[in-house]
């Protein structure tokens, strides 16, 4: 039981046991307790997390990945759909579901595109999208910054991440709640069997080097 479950069901308990009172025939301060109730219920409602949805036209999914052993590539997905539970009060009870449909990468050149969704990289006709879904959100010891964990199902793989969760800020916008983040993480391309141009060591000195840095920019709208 959470603890917004914990407060909801002392509040209950104890506005019974005022009733009970009452019909034994002992004094209840009925305003009082109409009140206390009242303002524990508040609280409650305020402890409860908001639901919102990826909003993709204001969100970014890029990618940086080592080209020759010398220069440094970038690329981005221009698609992303996804749900968060926000708990405002305390971050680490919120939690996220993201998916990137695989088709939507873009690589600012149409024939490397078509390259890259053939089967020798990312194979979009059999591995459609790649998704992360959240298992915990840790603060750490700099405040603001958090450790978001959780699984990347991607290329027919699913492994554990643990990405840094930056820059985390809710307010209103056009009176809808609004939240924004960005998560930063790398991943090694050989673990998801995608090793096209890849040096004998799996080092980033290959033709396409073997770590992928990707930053996730994300807002979006309860």
């Amino acid at each position: 039981m959470n603890r917004t479950q914990t407060l909801l069901a002392s509040t209950i308990a104890l506005s019974t046991l005022g009733a009970g009172l009452a019909g034994f025939g002992l004094k209840t301060e009925s305003s009082a307790e109409s009140t206390s109730l009242s303002s524990t219920l508040e609280t409650v409602e305020s402890l409860e997390t908001t639901h919102y949805g990826v909003d993709a036209v204001h969100s970014s999914v890029l990618f940086k990945i080592r080209h020759g052993g010398v220069a440094n590539f970038y690329g981005r997905f221009n698609k992303i759909e996804g749900d968060i539970e926000f708990d405002k009060s305390d971050v680490t009870n919120s939690s996220m579901s993201i998916t990137i449909p695989v088709s939507s990468v873009d690589t600012n050149n149409k024939d490397r595109d078509d390259h890259v969704k053939n089967a020798e990289f990312f194979n979009a006709r059999q591995y459609k999208e790649i998704s992360f879904e959240s298992s915990s959100i840790e603060e750490t010891s700099e405040e603001g910054v958090y450790a978001l964990k959780g699984t990347l199902n991607f290329h027919g793989e699913s492994k554990v991440i643990t990405a840094q969760l930056i820059d985390v800020r809710s307010g209103e916008s056009r009176g809808k709640p609004v939240l924004g983040f960005e998560a930063r993480f790398s991943i090694k391309r050989s673990d998801y069997g995608i090793t096209k141009y890849l040096a004998d060591d799996l080092s980033d000195n290959g033709g396409l080097g073997n770590t992928v840095e990707i930053i996730v920019a994300i807002e979006a709208a309860g």
